[in-house]
């Protein structure tokens, strides 16, 4: 699981991928109700997007290339600047949705950034190979996928309970 080269890797990636799309989607149907907090949905769906394509190309590994620290030392500050532009947005969220929201983003980052962290002694002891850290892998890897699927529930709770939320999307050629 903790190389980029498989399907656990696949999975994340489409995971995130769905993620995305069905957050986008929404954003659509905010869009289409000049909702005020349209572009949240569209910022938070791209950025979906982007974890989708990092997940796949092992983009933020190639950071760890060029510098000391691991990337997650440097995706803090990011998370940080995210959660103040994503704080009213998720205020105005309905409770349970914001909620959940906030829980899928503590398990997702738990292990992402967290977990990360706490197992970059094995990297710089050169213990990568060792029964310790290979079970903090799936620990890891399954606090990401976990967390992801949280918040796809969330999504489709939020959607079912959205009275007002109708999505037309027109596709040239079809009727």
């Amino acid at each position: 699981m903790d190389e980029e080269n498989n399907i656990p890797t696949w999975f994340s990636s489409a995971n995130l991928m769905l993620a995305g799309a069905m957050t986008l989607l929404l954003a659509v149907g905010k869009w289409q109700q000049r909702d005020r907090w349209r572009m949240h949905w569209a910022l938070l769906g791209s950025g979906f997007l982007l974890l989708s394509m990092d997940e796949m190309a092992g983009l933020h590994e190639s950071l760890n290339a060029v510098t000391e620290a691991s990337w997650a030392v440097y995706a803090l500050p990011l998370v940080l600047v995210l959660a103040l532009v994503l704080l009213r947005f998720l205020y105005n969220l309905p409770g349970r949705t914001a909620v959940i929201f906030i829980l899928s983003g503590v398990i997702f980052l738990g292990g992402a950034v967290g977990v990360e962290l706490y197992t970059e002694p094995y990297l710089y002891n050169d213990e990568l190979n060792t029964l310790a850290y290979n079970l903090w892998t799936p620990v890891e890897e399954g606090m990401e996928m976990y967390g992801v699927i949280l918040f796809q529930y969330a999504l489709l709770d939020y959607m079912t309970r959205d009275k007002g939320l109708v999505c037309k999307i027109r596709v040239a050629g079809l009727s």
